[in-house]
């Protein structure tokens, strides 16, 4: 099986250079005091390009619509950074910010106006959409494949699979940027003050056993870890996704990432380990997660909640799934709690042989595409460039805007105390001039794992970070599906199918129906269409192999 070609020794050789501690990075760029801060400002690592942008007579003006940014208040940071960038690239941004809880609905009516941003956001589900696919056919957006190797951070920052995911009819086109995300496979955070009330031994970055893993909910849930004396504590964390599913982290452990990833067998099969007749993965997991169930160690009311409800509980579970750069080490009076990181759980017997999965199968977390009414389309590449650059990094990296909300010491320190100034003032005022959110929604690079890392922790904590991060880039198991989905896909039985079987699987969970009513809902999936999609998802793949 291929697990982790990704580029690994590419990601890591940058990622630790930067990661640790940000000191090395940062002093060799010169970024350390805050007068060498304003010279490593003004000296880019892509010359040719800020100075033909400082030099350009005209400002040119770009709509761009954004996700999930909601406000960007006047003399806050985000607002700052967009002046700098602007200024930078020549440029004068309009920043089009629907509510990001009716954004994909604000998407289909401006998809359907004559007057259009010149650049629009989409989520990476929509590479697949019918709608998306023929507004590109129509002429509604660019192709951009001939212009995106003139610009080198684009292309230095970005996974070769995003590009080939947005080359949407495998003709190579390109219908756009990704904001790209770091590919890896996600473990488990566990309370640390659990494990030592309760004398679990058990070391940071070490793989679990089925069993061990299974032990340790069971003792998170009944042996009173916080010691209050009262029952209120579960193993781990569960919650219901927006189509009725179960957004169920031990599916993990059986090598099942989102459900949909399409993964390369050893041998060399094409199969979704999901829905295969061939591989019984997913029952296993149905069996264990059933397990679970029965015992009562898992979330009880996981099926009546979402993600926000859950984590507003999270002090209530022992066992949280997560992405080390998520992994909150700071102890405050508000979250006392401390945790360790667990990159995995491994089945003894599994032929894999090591606990590995796929998710982020397109390196993709949304993009950006140009609408055909940009007058300059090269001017939105300018700017994604310059934002990706090593000069305009270091504002992403601390997801911030140097010398406006932090500043680094020569040593690469980062001292976050004018962002906090500001958010004083904010509670004093009520308002939120503090907002940031922009500089970390916008863009990001693909090897760039550094970005998730809190500057703000001691350097040790930074460091044990970095550790733990590199861990999950090695048990990446990539898709080779780029995310596509064929035409039977939007047949209305099979649709319809498809989620009559998320209601029966859940009675699966709960032990109405037992693991093995798993191969008769397969049966009725590939009568639905499932074989008719499984000929076209093999004929696709094949077609770039």
């Amino acid at each position: 099986m291929k697990k982790g070609e990704l580029k690994t020794k590419k990601l890591m050789a940058l990622f630790l250079a930067a990661a640790m501690i940000s000191a090395a990075g940062c002093g060799s760029t010169g970024q350390g005091s805050a007068g060498t801060q304003q010279a490593a400002s003004e000296v880019s690592q892509d010359t040719e390009t800020s100075e033909a942008s400082q030099e350009s007579e005209e400002t040119e003006k770009l709509s761009i619509m954004v996700h999930n940014v909601t406000d960007i208040p006047e003399g806050s940071i985000s607002d700052q950074w967009s002046k700098h960038v602007e200024e930078k690239v020549g440029v004068d941004i309009e920043w089009v910010l629907p509510p990001a809880s009716a954004y994909e609905d604000n998407l289909q009516l401006t998809m359907i106006n004559e007057d259009k941003p010149d650049v629009i956001c989409f989520p990476t589900e929509w590479l697949t959409q019918t709608s998306f696919i023929d507004a590109c056919e129509s002429g509604m957006f660019i192709d951009i494949s001939d212009m995106i190797g003139n610009y080198e951070n684009l292309m230095a920052h970005t996974n070769e699979i995003s590009w080939d995911a947005l080359d949407i009819f495998n003709d190579g086109r390109v219908w756009g940027i990704p904001r790209s995300t770091v590919c890896r496979a996600d473990g488990f955070r566990i309370r640390e003050d659990w494990l030592n009330n309760l004398n679990i031994d058990y070391t940071e970055g070490e793989f679990m056993t089925l069993d061990q893993f299974y032990d340790l909910l069971y003792a998170f849930t009944y042996d009173d870890p916080d010691g209050n004396g009262v029952d209120d504590t579960w193993g781990l964390m569960l919650y219901s996704n927006a189509d009725g599913s179960l957004a169920n982290p031990l599916s993990r452990i059986f090598h099942i990432g989102n459900g949909e990833a399409w993964d390369k067998m050893e041998d060399g099969t094409i199969t979704n380990l999901k829905y295969s007749k061939d591989y019984d993965y997913y029952k296993q997991y149905l069996a264990f997660a059933n397990k679970c169930w029965e015992a009562g160690v898992v979330e009880p009311d996981a099926f009546a909640i979402d993600s926000t409800v859950a984590y507003e509980r999270q002090a209530q579970y022992g066992c949280i799934a997560e992405y080390p750069g998520g992994m909150d080490v700071k102890v405050t009076e508000d979250s006392p709690e401390t945790y360790v990181y667990c990159p995995g759980v491994v089945v003894d017997g599994d032929p894999i042989g090591t606990y590995t999965y796929g998710d982020q199968n397109t390196g993709i977390w949304y993009y950006y595409a140009i609408s055909s009414t940009c007058e300059n389309p090269e001017k939105f590449l300018e700017l994604a460039n310059y934002v990706l650059s090593d000069e305009e990094w270091v504002n992403l990296n601390a997801k911030n805007l140097i010398n406006v909300g932090f500043t680094m010491d020569e040593d690469g320190n980062y001292d976050f105390s004018l962002t906090d100034q500001m958010k004083e003032e904010d509670e004093k005022n009520g308002t939120d001039n503090a907002n940031t959110t922009l500089i970390s929604m916008f863009l990001r690079r693909s090897d760039g794992a550094e970005f998730f890392i809190d500057k703000s922790l001691p350097a040790d904590q930074q460091e044990r970070i970095a550790k733990l991060i590199e861990m999950t880039f090695e048990l990446y198991w990539p898709a080779v599906d780029r995310g596509y989905k064929p035409e039977i896909a939007t047949d209305p039985v099979f649709i319809e199918y498809k989620n009559y079987m998320i209601q029966e699987e859940a009675k699966i969970i709960t032990g109405e129906q037992p693991a093995e009513y798993w191969d008769e809902l397969l049966d009725g999936f590939y009568d639905a269409g499932y074989d008719k999609y499984t000929e076209d998802m093999i004929a696709y793949i094949k077609t770039f192999e």
